[in-house]
């Protein structure tokens, strides 16, 4: 018996000095959660404290794994739910061979996976305990264990546990394990969506494969001729993970299937919206504009949807339309939250370049150059300068912009230039924009930086006129002052 006495806390007992590396085990485990979340199970290849593997499950009848090496968890197989579990008993058999890890949870295959990190190792038997229970549970239990609850939030007992080390034994349950045919199609699929949560998706994928091959083979066994069957959950999850993975045509079939069977289904809005994608990454962008034009309400208008048919028109040489969908893409960003959203806008600033329009290009350019210079995006802001100073030569914000971007690269001299440059066009407009503060600021700090206080404190002065309630400004030509 193995019992904690608080929550949040996770203890074991090993089996001392026998340390194994290849085995099969068998362990007979009973739960008594005592209404809470708690897990129980086995603890191999243990070096030491800092060094093992744990296959845990819960509760909530759910299977996981994690391996710590040097103190250093890794999660191999996250929380997956088991079948057949009534939150008591657990007949647990773990397959070691090699790196190969397999488990069975109540005669239920419930995952596998290879992992290198620890070669062998002593045994324990494990429980954790996250939450504790609100209500009392009512049990026909021994007086031992009426007792034991009193003492404890939750309890697990090892009834029984063998360790079969013997090759033949070992390979025999590998080779069980590991045939299709000894594994429930459903088990593997939730698996796959484990290792699609992880972030696994060649491992999700390959369980995804096994589960169809082992559906196959069952239908197969009663009759002579059947069509495969794919749901459209799991067709959708393979086409998902096949374009994680770059695998474009694999995913592309997957959509397809769904979109010939289901198409007005929750699965087939979504599979609009991944068509779109593969189509984008496949380069086939006549056929990407045949699909959009043929779905304009099903596809969401997100930002994806944006920037992938922005991408589209502009491959096709529609550059009004792909300045359009850049723009819209633009608008919808949060120049705080997203980092392209400076990049959306110089993509369309460059599209309205290509279809001639320069007047709104370098408005959106100047856009494009505001957020970078928020985001202190200074390779960005190299790459537009060139067609900011071109497309702005006579125009007294795209001057006063390349002056500020020079200053950021220190860069005095051209600064300097820059804002006298703008200071004159701007004085030359009828009527007269408003001056920008940050300007004078800036233009100020130049000549204070050359040792001509008297020039920085009559341009700080202007700076201050325009934004009295700014400190920063106030602060710097009251240092100026007092300096001289």
């Amino acid at each position: 018996m193995l019992g904690l006495k608080k929550s949040n806390c996770i203890a074991w007992v090993e089996i001392p000095q026998t340390e194994y590396s290849d085995h099969v085990i068998e362990a007979k485990i009973r739960m008594d959660s005592l209404g809470a979340y708690v897990s129980t199970g086995i603890i191999f290849r243990i070096i030491d404290q800092d060094s093992y593997y744990l296959a845990l499950v819960s509760s909530k009848g759910y299977f996981r794994l994690d391996v710590v090496k040097d103190s250093v968890p890794k999660t191999l197989i996250a929380w997956t739910e088991i079948s057949e579990f009534d939150g008591i008993n657990i007949n647990f058999n773990i397959i070691t061979y090699g790196t190969y890890l397999i488990f069975i949870v109540n005669g239920k295959w419930a995952g596998e996976t290879n992992d290198d990190s620890i070669n062998s190792g002593r045994l324990g038997f494990v429980l954790a305990s996250y939450a504790t229970g609100d209500e009392e549970q009512e049990t026909e239990n021994n007086e031992y264990e009426t007792e034991n609850k009193k003492r404890y939030t939750c309890i697990t007992y090892l009834d029984y546990i063998s360790i079969d080390t013997r090759v033949k034994a070992i390979e025999d349950s590998f080779k069980k394990w590991t045939n299709d045919s000894n594994i429930n199609a459903d088990s593997r699929l939730r698996l796959a969506e484990t290792f699609a949560v992880m972030g696994k998706y060649s491992k999700a994928l390959d369980q995804i494969r096994k589960a169809w091959n082992r559906r196959d083979e069952a239908i197969g066994s009663v009759s002579v001729s059947y069509t495969q069957v794919r749901t459209k959950r799991e067709l959708l999850l393979a086409a998902r993970m096949s374009f994680a993975l770059g695998q474009y045509q694999e995913a592309e079939e997957y959509i397809d299937s769904i979109l010939e069977q289901w198409s007005d289904s929750a699965e087939g809005f979504i599979a609009h919206a991944e068509k779109l994608k593969v189509l984008n990454e496949l380069n086939k962008f006549e056929e990407l504009k045949e699909f959009v034009l043929k779905h304009p309400d099903t596809l969401d208008k997100d930002i994806d949807y944006y920037t992938i048919t922005a991408r589209m028109f502009w491959e096709l040489k529609e550059y009004e339309n792909s300045a359009e969908a850049w723009e819209k893409a633009f608008r919808m960003t949060s120049e705080e939250a997203d980092a392209n959203a400076g990049i959306y806008a110089a993509n369309a600033a460059n599209a309205l370049e290509s279809a001639g329009k320069k007047k709104e290009a370098l408005a959106l350019f100047l856009e494009a150059g505001k957020v970078f210079l928020k985001q202190d995006n200074k390779s960005e802001l190299e790459a537009i300068n060139p067609r900011l100073s071109l497309l702005g030569k006579k125009n007294w914000e795209a001057r006063a912009f390349t002056g500020k971007w020079a200053f950021s690269i220190e860069d005095y001299n051209h600064c300097a230039a820059e804002f006298a440059a703008a200071e004159k066009l701007r004085c030359a407009l009828k009527p007269r924009p408003k001056a920008d503060p940050a300007i004078y600021y800036l233009w100020g700090l130049i000549f204070y930086l050359k040792g001509k206080n008297k020039t920085a404190i009559s341009l700080l002065k202007k700076a201050v006129k325009l934004a009295p309630d700014y400190d920063l400004f106030r602060d710097k030509l009251e240092e100026i002052m007092k300096i001289g």
